[in-house]
C-alpha cells in the first residue's frame, strides 16, 4: 500500500501551480513544464489532483479565492458613484490583469463547449456578480448582472489594447447611465 496523501503537500503545490497559471495563462498548460516549475514530477502531480483535468479546477478555485479576497467590501458610508470608483480601480489596477486574463481564457473555454470549464465559469461569474451587487445600493439583480457584464466588455479592451484613457472614459459614461437612471 501506497502512502496516503500529504494535505500539506498538495496544498503547497496548489500554490506554486496557481502562481504558475497567474503568469503563464491556460492556453498551453502542459503537466511536464508546469511540473519542472513547481519542483516536481508530472506523476506526482497526477498523485495528488488525480487528473490534469482536477489540477486546473482546483487551481482555479484557487486563484478565485485570491481574486475575492482582494475586493474590499464597499464602505457604506460612500456615495453610489464613489463606491463605482473603487470598485473600478480595483479592478484597472495592474495586479488583477493575471487573474482576469486567467478568468477569460476559462469564460472562453466554456463558450467552445468545455463542460469542465463551463461549471466552474458559473460558479466563478456568480461569485463575481456577488461582488459587483455588493457595490450597488438595492439594485435589482439584472442592473448588476448589465454592469458586470460592461465592466467585463471594458477590461478586455483594456487590458488587450492598453486603451487605459478609452475604457476609462467608456466606464464614465456607464457610471452616468446608472446614476441617472436612478439604479444606484
Amino acid at each position: 500500500m501506497g502512502r496516503p496523501p500529504n494535505p500539506q503537500a498538495k496544498a503547497d503545490l496548489l500554490g506554486k501551480a496557481a502562481a504558475y497559471v497567474l503568469q503563464h495563462g491556460l492556453s498551453d498548460l502542459s503537466l511536464r513544464p508546469l511540473a519542472t516549475a513547481v519542483g516536481v514530477s508530472p506523476r506526482l502531480l497526477l498523485y495528488h489532483f488525480s487528473s490534469k483535468e482536477n489540477l486546473v479546477t482546483e487551481v482555479l478555485a484557487q486563484i478565485f479565492q485570491q481574486q475575492a479576497q482582494q475586493f474590499t467590501a464597499p464602505d457604506p458610508e460612500l456615495s453610489p458613484a464613489q463606491r463605482l470608483d473603487a470598485l473600478w480601480a480595483q479592478l484597472t489596477s495592474e495586479r488583477m490583469k493575471p487573474f482576469l486574463r486567467s478568468l477569460f481564457e476559462v469564460e472562453l473555454r466554456a463558450m467552445d463547449g468545455d463542460q469542465h470549464y463551463a461549471q466552474f465559469a458559473q460558479v466563478v461569474l456568480q461569485g463575481w456578480l456577488e461582488i459587483t451587487a455588493a457595490h450597488l445600493s438595492d439594485a435589482p439583480q439584472p442592473v448588476a448582472r448589465m454592469l458586470l457584464s460592461s465592466l467585463t466588455g471594458l477590461l478586455v479592451i483594456r487590458f488587450s489594447t492598453g486603451d487605459e484613457q478609452g475604457t476609462d472614459e467608456g466606464y464614465e459614461a456607464l457610471k452616468g447611465l446608472l446614476l441617472d437612471a436612478a439604479h444606484l
